[in-house]
């Protein structure tokens, strides 16, 4: 989001703008850039970096402006210049708090700001000449918004009680703040924001209509109608939220505030029933990420249309989304992160408290106060440390079920309800995956009530991604019409190929069994075996090739036998063959082949039990590795 619309203080604005008065320049990057370059000094370096800043993080890249802003920190650590510190913390905070939605390091980067505050105090530097402490002031703010968005409660409303006499109710609501209509205004709205991230929406609902009345005589901050949507959705109040939103879509500059809208606009419709409005304005949020970076609005956007697309039973869709909402979240909320800037928040604000208390004692039995503040705030600081880890293990463990479940279910949904019923043919099926999502898959289909189509796979990986591939592969075999077995391979690797689904493949293999022969055609799958009733032997046929959506216009090839009463045909993934014992040793295909040709005479399913336990003796109690599929068709 676009810090204009999300500062508390309007002072705080004016300063910072002061400070960096490189910012009113027509903006030019490779001027700017050869600026940097060529000058020999520090504080100019560090206000062309500023310039730089105020561009990208207003109008164009979150991702832009944090790496001037580290420019600057790196600069101004380096010299003589840490009053440009506590600005550049500041904006760094709020850049992770509201652009990125990373509260945790928005947290981080506050107390950094409050750290460098105090530091430059103790060096003779003074922020501002005002009777109140708005640096200050502005981190409280920020740091209580993290901790309102994180869930903790009572630390957002301690440091919401941190703030200066002037941010309170009492003075709010007896309209005696001594400022201007519009500062008077723009704090109402941050307090109102804050009071709606701590879901308190009773206190949300007052500073609205506050703020509504106060703007018939002063223009404010239009984020106001983000919030007054946000309360209209808490109100169940659909309709009127998305009119609120749309004054942001018609009439904001940032694309933050855009996005924000289109999505909770998305979520409103989604709960009217309206599933193509609640799209177009999910894929509004997703297109705007091409050039803005909005990363808990992206995440929504993408979790919504799994949600969509899986209630209308589009599942190949409903993977695709859940596919890149796991992918970005993994690659921007690592939860050993946020547990290490969690426990070092926890630490850096401890050490700050107890230097404020030594402080204030002026050095006043000192040795007894240090030894019992240490003591304090060290228990403090394991309980806190503690409770925070297991909050959000537990928070994510649930998350992380019901994630998996949802995918777990679309994955079985793939999977034929029952095996063909047939006279000719006795069949029987058998699926273990490694994990909760995995990647083999099989399926039947008929041709004409006479030709039966029979088909193994095993997509390359497990989890989500293979799920998406075995989606694929369910969608295109079912536009395929019936053809001989390798053109039915043909068209299909065109298919994946032309979806263009990065690494993933998929091996497969198709039997397509006739009155008295089969024809096999695989893509690098391991080899089908076929159990001869009248030499009771095993043949293991093994055909080569790449596996799905490797090369376009890829041939495969077709191998015809003779299948008469008896006869048995097994189709499987490497999962088991490939089952390693303790040791690390395979099951073998050879061993296999053998176990076929001892149990030949058995029905389908008694062929599998036979095959399964085994396999689970070779395990000895380990869980496999690897995904276990076995399609027998015995011929009868």
């Amino acid at each position: 989001m676009k810090i204009k619309s999300k500062i508390l203080l309007t002072a705080f604005v004016g300063l910072l703008f002061c400070q960096k008065t490189l910012a009113q320049v027509p903006f030019s990057l490779t001027d700017s850039l050869k600026k940097i370059e060529l000058s020999s000094n520090d504080e100019e370096k560090i206000l062309i970096n500023f310039h730089l800043e105020d561009h990208y993080i207003f109008s164009k890249s979150a991702d832009s402006a944090l790496i001037y802003l580290n420019n600057i920190i790196k600069i101004a650590k380096d010299g003589k210049y840490e009053k440009y510190l506590l600005p550049a913390y500041t904006w760094t905070s709020l850049n992770y708090l509201w652009n990125l939605g990373n509260y945790p390091l928005g947290l981080a980067y506050a107390f950094e700001a409050l750290k460098s505050k105090q530091n430059n105090s103790k060096n003779g530097y003074k922020f501002s000449n005002s009777n109140f402490d708005v640096e200050i002031n502005m981190c409280y703010y920020t740091i209580a918004a993290a901790y309102a968005n994180l869930g903790n409660k009572d630390k957002a409303i301690e440091f919401i009680n941190k703030l200066d006499s002037k941010y309170t109710d009492t003075l709010y609501l007896k309209g005696n703040t001594g400022m201007s209509g519009m500062d008077d205004a723009n704090h109402k709205k941050a307090i109102a924001q804050l009071y709606r991230d701590l879901k308190d929406y009773d206190k949300v609902k007052l500073y609205v209509r506050k703020i509504f009345e106060q703007n018939k005589v002063v223009t404010f901050d239009n984020y106001i109608y983000v919030i007054q949507g946000d309360l209209l959705m808490h109100e169940k109040k659909y309709e009127d939220a998305i009119k609120s939103y749309q004054v942001i879509i018609k009439n904001s500059p940032y694309d933050k505030d855009i996005m924000e809208s289109a999505g909770h606009i998305a979520e409103s419709y989604m709960m009217l029933g309206k599933t193509d409005s609640a799209i177009k304005y999910s894929n509004m949020v997703i297109d705007m990420s091409n050039t803005y970076r909005y990363t808990i609005g992206i995440l929504a956007a993408n979790k919504l249309l799994f949600e969509i697309y899986k209630k209308l039973g589009k599942q190949d869709s409903a993977i695709k989304y859940i596919t890149k909402y796991e992918l970005l979240r993994d690659s921007e909320f690592d939860n050993i992160k946020v547990n290490e800037v969690q426990n070092q928040i926890l630490s850096d604000q401890l050490k700050e408290e107890e230097a404020q208390k030594i402080e204030l004692n002026h050095q006043r039995n000192l040795n007894y106060a240090i030894g019992v503040a240490i003591l304090f705030f060290i228990g403090l600081y394991l309980f806190l440390t503690q409770t925070q880890k297991r909050k959000i293990k537990r928070a994510e463990e649930n998350r992380r079920i019901k994630e998996l479940q949802a995918a777990r279910d679309l994955q079985l949904s793939m999977l034929p309800k029952k095996v063909p019923q047939r006279d000719d043919l006795d069949i029987a099926t058998f699926i273990r995956s490694s994990t909760e999502v995995g990647g083999d898959y099989y399926d039947f289909f008929e041709h004409k009530g006479t030709a039966l189509y029979s088909i193994c796979g095993d997509a390359t990986g497990h989890g989500v991604a293979s799920g998406m591939m075995v989606s694929v592969t369910k969608a295109g075999l079912n536009g395929i019409e019936a053809l001989p077995v390798n053109n039915i391979l043909y068209k299909l690797n065109n298919i994946i190929k032309s979806i263009d689904l990065g690494t993933l493949r998929m091996s497969l293999n198709i039997v397509q069994f006739k009155p008295n022969e089969f024809e096999l055609s695989s893509a690098a799958m391991p080899p089908v075996y076929h159990y001869v009733a009248a030499t009771q032997k095993v043949e293991e046929i093994l055909i080569q090739g790449i596996p799905l959506g490797g090369l376009k216009d890829e041939q495969f090839e077709t191998i015809t036998r003779s299948f008469n009463t008896g006869d048995i045909i097994v189709q499987l993934s490497d999962g088991f063959p490939e089952a390693p014992d303790l040791n690390g040793e395979m099951y073998d295909y050879d061993r296999l082949r053998l176990l076929i040709e001892d149990n030949g005479q058995k029905s389908a399913k008694e062929l599998i039990n036979v095959l399964m336990a085994s396999v689970d003796v070779w395990l000895q109690g380990e869980h496999n590795p690897d995904d276990i599929t076995l399609v027998v068709s015995k011929k009868i």
